[in-house]
């Protein structure tokens, strides 16, 4: 897939989004979760930049970049704020190899729905971890020569106990000389009892300075 610094920003800062949403999901259960997020991006042409989903504001700095791949780290100044669920202490790192065939993701931070006073005293601990193997499509026709896929899993961990899993898959169009875009579905892996959320994003691309921008829509359905 050839992916660029700023393309594998945006999906950094979009995939560390995104599980913030999955941590929130576990924390105040599928029901209360359920509605439309918003989530928008900035990343400059060297791969940092920000994104900002619901009122929390995800920063990413590209911490090395040779030919064996690209080192990226996440990060929230003071307290961000997702669906009255406060967010904190981010630690994000997010590894791609070379050309952007494969990422891989540890991420550790708080949040506090109850009880939050000084430092936080009711926040609770949670990481993720992601896998995702990029590719062509080698059918692009209408949408363009250049249509990247993903497929990928996650898994969501409270003080180090795993809560819950998700199966994803992206499709992403850059723009070229117009709007491009970017899609992602991230899946709850469970019991077909279960109730579930799945996770979904649709944002429009848009390129400048040799940098992406990005806005959309982020929905927590139902799984049905």
């Amino acid at each position: 897939p050839e992916l660029t610094l700023p393309e594998k920003g945006a999906f950094t800062c979009i995939e560390q989004s995104l599980s913030l949403v999955a941590a929130l999901i576990d924390r105040q259960g599928c029901a209360a979760s359920l509605g439309n997020y918003t989530l928008s991006g900035d990343i400059l042409f060297d791969g940092s930049g920000f994104c900002t989903v619901d009122d929390t504001t995800v920063g990413v700095l590209t911490q090395n970049d040779t030919m064996r791949g690209t080192y990226q780290t996440t990060a929230i100044a003071g307290v961000g704020e997702i669906d009255d669920v406060d967010f904190t202490n981010l630690r994000g790192e997010f590894w791609y190899s070379g050309e952007g065939e494969i990422m891989y993701a540890d991420a550790y931070f708080q949040l506090c729905l109850v009880n939050c006073g000084v430092d936080l005293p009711g926040a609770e601990n949670y990481d993720e971890h992601v896998i995702k193997d990029f590719y062509m499509d080698p059918n692009p026709t209408e949408r363009g020569e250049r249509v990247v896929l993903d497929q990928g899993l996650e898994v969501i961990t409270k003080n180090n106990w795993p809560r819950k899993k998700y199966r994803q898959t992206s499709e992403y169009v850059p723009p070229d000389g117009g709007l491009g875009y970017v899609e992602i579905d991230k899946v709850s892996i469970a019991p077909s009892n279960a109730p579930e959320c799945y996770i979904i994003l649709d944002a429009e691309v848009d390129d400048f300075g040799g940098g992406i921008q990005w806005s959309g829509s982020l929905d927590v359905l139902p799984l049905i």
